[in-house]
């Protein structure tokens, strides 16, 4: 199934929510699933859209800053899912769905998607055989990713990520350095090495 009028109806709801969704403006990670050592002295929080290249290209990027600065650095998503990336919105609720079942396997539905994300094209019948793949109970997640707590949670963010007026994702907020668009692992680095001083 190609994504078509009830995900135009859902990012009206989304809109609508957000209107009424009170949301602080600082990015907290409260409420989110954390990749990485959940003690770790640098956070990354990181807007993103699963159907943007650059986002795709910021998640590598985040994906080797891990890597790099192992037990130091942890990340947590949140979603500003672009109006006219159809297949934004229901990938975001995927992701959210499956947190609720396993930490894990939403950082590997995270992961398949940006490495597939051409394949978004192909609609929900995607998302499905990679939530499939990673083994997600696939009736919880029908469920779940329909839920007025996922669509608050990606409200809240819509919201948060408005009132700071970012321009455009992705968005990395680097233990509150602000970081925006897919630049280069040389910032990252900067950034990061500037909070682990702290």
């Amino acid at each position: 199934m190609k994504f078509g009028k009830k995900y135009s109806l859902l990012m009206l709801l989304l809109i609508l929510l957000a209107m009424a969704t009170t949301a602080c403006a600082s990015a907290k990670p409260e409420g989110r699933i954390v990749r990485g050592n959940p003690a770790a002295p640098v956070t990354i929080v990181e807007f993103t859209d699963f159907q943007c290249p650059y986002c795709s290209v910021g998640a590598r990027t985040v994906s080797a800053m891990m890597a790099k600065y192992e037990g130091k650095v942890n990340l947590v998503v949140k979603h500003y899912p672009l109006p006219s990336h159809p297949a934004a919105l229901p990938a975001a609720l995927y992701f959210e769905a499956i947190a609720l079942q396993s930490p894990d396997k939403a950082w590997q539905f995270y992961d398949a998607v940006f490495a597939n994300a051409r394949r978004l094209v192909e609609g929900e019948e995607f998302l499905k055989t990679v939530a499939a793949g990673v083994g997600a109970d696939m009736a919880r997640l029908e469920k779940d990713a329909r839920s007025p707590e996922i669509y608050k949670k990606i409200a809240a963010d819509k919201q948060e990520f408005e009132q700071a007026k970012y321009d455009g994702v992705p968005v990395f907020i680097i233990n509150g350095k602000v970081l925006i668009g897919a630049q280069p692992p040389a910032k990252f680095i900067e950034a990061i090495d500037a909070a682990l001083k702290k």
